[in-house]
């Protein structure tokens, strides 16, 4: 099992999560980074309690999942080590869509190296402002080929 603190921090967007749950392919982008977090162990998840919010909302909402099941989530992204729960202080605007400013604070509250999306609105952020991040936002591929030329 790799340490914790040699695991990458990722955010991982809650559409990585549905468009995994929504594939049967082991090898599609989605797929593939949340086996490197839940099966491989290569990465800490960071999430904040409004991110947790729209996972679970999101896993009853558009996955149908029952009660039981999105009880059982919960208690693993609390309670998982490869799970860190951050406090979110900064708020961030400068987003399209400003519900997205919250994936962006967590990012930055928990220390994140990679902001994994499928979101436009986060891969499309102003080259500008994603120079100041102290974080990288890019789309799963290009999370899976960044870490992959690092292995």
């Amino acid at each position: 099992m790799v340490a914790r603190q040699e695991r990458i921090p990722v955010v991982v967007d809650t559409n990585v999560f549905v468009r995994n749950f929504k594939t049967s392919d082991n090898t599609n982008a989605n797929r593939r980074v949340i086996r490197l977090w839940l099966v491989e162990k290569r990465l800490q998840l960071i999430l904040g309690p409004e991110l947790l919010a729209e996972y679970l909302e999101i896993f009853v909402e558009v996955l149908g999942m029952d009660s039981e099941l999105v009880q059982a989530w919960r208690t693993r992204f609390e309670e998982d080590s490869r799970c860190t729960v951050a406090q979110l202080a900064h708020r961030y605007t400068e987003c399209r869509d400003p519900d997205d400013n919250i994936v962006l604070a967590t990012a930055l509250a928990g220390r994140a190296k990679y902001l994994v999306t499928n979101d436009r609105d986060l891969l499309e952020l102003p080259s500008d402002f994603q120079s100041l991040l102290p974080f990288t936002v890019c789309s799963p591929f290009d999370f899976l080929r960044e870490i992959e030329e690092d292995s």
